[in-house]
């Protein structure tokens, strides 16, 4: 059985993102599981809470990332990069260099925005700064105009293009 940890960078209650990645699972081959971590205890990375006082919310973050067979980051587009959200969890699952928990780890990237940008600034910023740790991407899935995509009463594909996309995504991490 496939194990994929899903992250969202934003903590919007409609987020877009979170509503993805809720229904990656329903989307997912029948040999996979797709976890949704929850990252609002996750403090902001400080190299004085590494060691004996490790934060219980990163001791179980590096444990989800560390026992999965892949990671995916649903990352919103802010200001033509990636949120705070996202990069604080790129920080502490890099942490120590080179022996991190997302060190070697096949991810996969979505990155949608109800704009017209489609999330393709986001896509190449991570796409730029994951390789660094070693990081294989899978699948990329970019797309504009995301609200007339995701159903309004639930966290539905109603999309067909987005929701095979999404379903190939899954299945990248073979």
């Amino acid at each position: 059985m496939k194990n994929i940890v899903a992250f969202s960078g934003s903590t919007r209650v409609g987020s877009f993102h979170t509503r993805i990645l809720r229904s990656l699972q329903q989307l997912s081959p029948a040999d996979m599981t797709v976890t949704l971590f929850d990252l609002s205890a996750v403090p902001f990375y400080n190299e004085d809470l590494e060691g004996e006082n490790l934060p219980e919310a990163v001791k179980a973050l590096r444990h989800a990332v560390e026992a999965a067979d892949g990671v995916i980051f649903a990352a919103p587009e802010y200001n033509f990069s990636y949120s705070a959200l996202t990069k604080n969890t790129i920080d502490w699952l890099t942490r120590p260099k080179g022996a991190g928990a997302l060190h070697d780890k096949k991810v996969a990237l979505i990155c949608v925005t109800p704009g017209p940008s489609g999330g393709k600034n986001v896509s190449k910023a991570l796409s730029d700064l994951l390789p660094f740790f070693s990081n294989t991407i899978v699948a990329t899935v970019t797309s504009p105009g995301i609200a007339d995509k995701v159903a309004s009463d639930g966290d539905v594909i109603a999309d067909p293009a987005i929701r095979d996309a999404l379903a190939e995504l899954l299945e990248a991490f073979g």
